[in-house]
Formats: structure tokens, C-alpha cells, sequence
């Protein structure tokens, strides 16, 4: 959970993304985010969707999985974020991810091809996922290039041989 999602109206993306909203990724260590849940839920509630949006906060890879399987596609609002695991997750499991265009995602989302790269507003995500949500079927076709892009890309079989390559050459480089 970062600022981005401070500047949203949770009615807004209600009335935008469908009957209900989950909302997920959150750490209770983190004392941000505990205080930020709280925050979420209060504006929920003044909203008048509390009854529409539920709070995932802490879920198993299972229960991970179900939900990437039932959804349209992930938003991922972290700007400046470092590589992060949850677009790759995303993309692993046919799912075009809507993020900011900067830090991690800009390595791992392919612009209009995996996902869509956004400015770090809610208009500039809100575009996308209209989008999304106006023809499934481009969801889906960005989710299958999504899969494959993860799997050719980012696969432990891949790092492993890019690092494979790597200690090749630093070997190759070793003065004896």
C-alpha cells in the first residue's frame, strides 16, 4: 500500500472496476501500514462502499493465486519502487499489470504489450483500466503476452543462466 492510492476515491474505483474491489498487499510489521488500513477502511466507510470493497491483508500463496485468478489485472501504484516481485507474480499468472512508470516496473512491464505504464495519478491509472474493463478480451490477450514475457524473461531457468553466463565471464576476466 503506497501514497498513490491516498489520492484515489475508493468511489470512484468502485464505480469504475466492477460490483466489488480487493485490495491487497500489506505487511502488519510495518507501522504504516497498519495505521494506513485503518485510513483506507475509515474512507471507505464515509464513502459508503465498506460493503463493496474488501481488505486483504495478509493472504497465503494459495489464496494469492485465487485471487490473481479471479481478477481482471493488478494495479501496481508503488512509484520509484525497486524491482518488486508483484508485477512479475502478476504477469506469471496471465495478468496484465497497470503501474507507475518508474523504479522496477519500467524492467519488467512491457508498455502496452504486458501492462500499462502510468503516470503516478489516478487519471493516468483510471485510463487503463477503463480500458481493461470496457473489453476483457484485450485483458486477456495482454495477459497471455504477459506469461510469456515473464516466463522468457524472468523463469529461475533464465536468471540461472544469465548468472551462469555472468561467473563465466568474471572467471574469464581473473588474472592468476
Amino acid at each position: 500500500m503506497k501514497k498513490m492510492e491516498r489520492k484515489v476515491s475508493p468511489k470512484l474505483n468502485i464505480a469504475i472496476i466492477h460490483p466489488d474491489l480487493g485490495i491487497g498487499g500489506y505487511d502488519k510489521r510495518l507501522r504504516e501500514n497498519v495505521e494506513y488500513l485503518e485510513e483506507l477502511k475509515s474512507l471507505a466507510e464515509r464513502e459508503g462502499v465498506s460493503h463493496r470493497v474488501k481488505f486483504v491483508t495478509s493472504c497465503s500463496t494459495a489464496e494469492r493465486n485465487a485471487l490473481l485468478s479471479q481478477c481482471l489485472c493488478v494495479i501496481y501504484t508503488p512509484k520509484d519502487e525497486h524491482f518488486g516481485i508483484v508485477p512479475l507474480e502478476a504477469m506469471a499468472a496471465h495478468k496484465p499489470v497497470i503501474a507507475c512508470n518508474s523504479g522496477g516496473p519500467v524492467e519488467t512491464v512491457k508498455d502496452e504489450v504486458t501492462g500499462f505504464l502510468c503516470d503516478s495519478t489516478p487519471k493516468a491509472f483510471s485510463l487503463p483500466m477503463a480500458k481493461l474493463i470496457q473489453d476483457p478480451q484485450i485483458a486477456k490477450r495482454m495477459g497471455e503476452q504477459a506469461r510469456k514475457h515473464a516466463t522468457e524473461s524472468f523463469s529461475t531457468k533464465i536468471f540461472g543462466q544469465h548468472l551462469n553466463q555472468y561467473l563465466i565471464s568474471v572467471a574469464g576476466n581473473k588474472e592468476d
